[in-house]
């Protein structure tokens, strides 16, 4: 099996400012961070910058990275061929892990559902920017 790994830096960077943005904002206090830090155990924590958000950022650019050579390598082309491989990948990798792990490690439901959602959207908007942008 070949694989092409000439994908488009502009892509994979674009792809992830995106996954920085969609965290921000999904784990905003207001929106799903107070709930998740609760489920977490860690009720009145505060996310803050920090070398976890170093870490968050080498992560995403690897998924990033991953998601534009699977576009690339599929012939990924439309915004529609993105939105299915993001379901796609979702689903066969996050979907199934963090399922999973909720069951086996006793997590409650709703930290999975919000680590699920964020994990949905995230991968669907980056397979469209990485399809887009190559």
């Amino acid at each position: 099996m070949a694989l092409s790994f000439a994908v488009s830096w502009l892509g994979v960077i674009v792809g992830n400012i995106a996954l920085l943005v969609i965290g921000f904002v999904w784990f905003m206090p207001r929106v799903f961070g107070d709930r998740w830090i609760a489920y977490m155990g860690r009720p009145g924590e505060q996310l803050r910058p920090g070398p976890d958000f170093v870490l968050s950022i080498l992560s995403g650019t690897l998924n990033a990275f991953v998601m534009a050579v699977l576009a690339l390598n599929l012939k990924a082309t439309t915004a529609a061929d993105g939105v299915l491989l993001g379901l796609v990948v979702f689903a066969g990798f996050f979907l199934s892990y963090m399922t999973a792990n909720t069951v086996f490690a006793k997590r409650p439901w709703g930290l999975w559902a919000i680590d699920v959602g964020h994990a949905l959207v995230a991968h669907v908007v980056l397979a469209v920017i990485v399809t887009l942008i190559r």
